[in-house]
């Protein structure tokens, strides 16, 4: 789907061209980025640095370009199981690098310096884990920084001092961008700095940016962006680095219709950071107002499930035939493996996947919990 914006148009066609091809699955560890982090700090354009260690002392890296004076921090992979931003980013430096982004300035590297730091907790990303290897939700360790990791970003952010902040995370695939939206592909914050959750020049800036940011991506997703609950945590590194003074911005990559690997919220935080990039240089975001903010639908809980199969006879030959519509979802975020989650009247549920089983019999009683895999081979035979 070609974007009327041109500039927006050619930077999807080079994302299309040069999107690092080893990292389109979902989960992402520090072992499969390696290479990918290495070849980027080969980059004439990029400079890199170790900056820390995880408690299992893996190596946390920083990628830099540019060195203006407004300073842009970006870091992904907080939760060790959330890595759909750590491939944006790798994609969007490599995209930086290769001085094709005509939309930019051309002195843009002597107006800002952009800092990003790709998955910053690999111990949980290695186990599979939101939290780290600790045990600790990292961004509920704000305030306490009992993780070297939260240290870590903590003294990144004092000792950058960025003007934008952009903190990117992955949300559960059940949200809906409002009650009868589309799957909340993608999701924004412009978080709280404090319980009265006052509007102050940087938050107020933020929320520009993602205005900005919504216009770009409407035109792929007119339905099926979201924006996250505002709840004030002092715990939350969000929440406090926009205390600090930043235009902080959550971005939450969310699911889509038949896409398990979430490849299309990938290729949408490219665009809507290179999006805000170019806003923030322009001058362009302001143009947009809170009402602006506010038309983004909020997130909508439990709108979705994984999969919805309707209609599907049950018949255990003891009693009499029945209807019913089954609800799967996800094990353990295995995208290969389904539990029933629902039996009975599903209408008003929907499913990122809906599967009619008109005309089929299951022999047997569904029990809730169980997996089902042999369910959906009868329905997938049937297709």
């Amino acid at each position: 789907m070609t974007h009327p914006n041109s500039a927006v148009s050619a930077l999807e066609s080079l994302w299309q061209q040069h999107k690092w091809p080893d990292l389109a699955t979902r989960q992402l560890t520090y072992t499969q980025i390696e290479p990918v982090l290495d070849a980027l700090s080969a980059l004439p354009m990029i400079r890199h640095q170790h900056i820390g260690r995880s408690y299992l002392g893996t190596p946390i890296r920083r990628f830099s370009i540019g060195q203006g004076p407004l300073v842009l921090l970006a870091w992904t992979q907080m939760h060790g199981n959330e890595s759909t931003a750590t491939a944006a980013v790798l994609d969007w430096l490599k995209l930086l690098s290769s001085e094709k982004l005509t939309e930019l300035p051309p002195d843009w590297q002597q107006l800002m310096t952009l800092h990003v730091i790709p998955m910053l907790n690999p111990d949980g990303a290695a186990a599979g884990t939101r939290e780290t290897a600790q045990g600790i939700d990292m961004n509920r360790d704000a305030l306490a920084r009992q993780t070297p990791e939260g240290r870590l970003l903590w003294q990144q952010v004092q000792e950058l001092k960025p003007s934008v902040a952009f903190n990117l995370h992955d949300q559960n695939p059940y949200y809906a961008a409002g009650p009868q939206g589309e799957p909340a592909t993608i999701a924004f914050l412009a978080p709280a700095y404090h319980p009265d959750k006052h509007v102050d020049g940087p938050r107020l800036r933020a929320k520009q940016l993602i205005a900005h940011m919504r216009q770009i991506l409407s035109h792929y997703l007119p339905k099926g962006i979201g924006r996250y609950d505002d709840s004030y945590s002092e715990r939350s590194f969000g929440d406090a680095i926009a205390g600090c003074g930043a235009s902080t911005i959550l971005i939450e990559s969310g699911a889509h219709r038949d896409d398990s690997t979430r490849q299309v919220a990938r290729r949408l935080n490219v665009i809507a950071l290179q999006a805000a990039l170019s806003a923030v240089l322009s001058g362009v975001y302001q143009d947009y107002s809170l009402a602006d903010y506010y038309a983004i639908p909020a997130n909508f809980a439990d709108g979705f499930v994984d999969i919805k199969i309707t209609q599907l006879t049950i018949d255990d030959g003891q009693h009499a035939p029945y209807l019913a519509d089954i609800l799967l979802k996800c094990r353990d975020n295995d995208t290969s493996a389904y539990v029933i989650e629902f039996v009975g009247d599903a209408r008003g549920q929907r499913g990122l996947r809906e599967l009619s089983a008109q005309g089929l019999t299951w022999k047997q009683l569904p029990r809730l919990g169980a997996a089902a895999e042999e369910l959906l081979q009868l329905v997938d035979a049937d297709r």
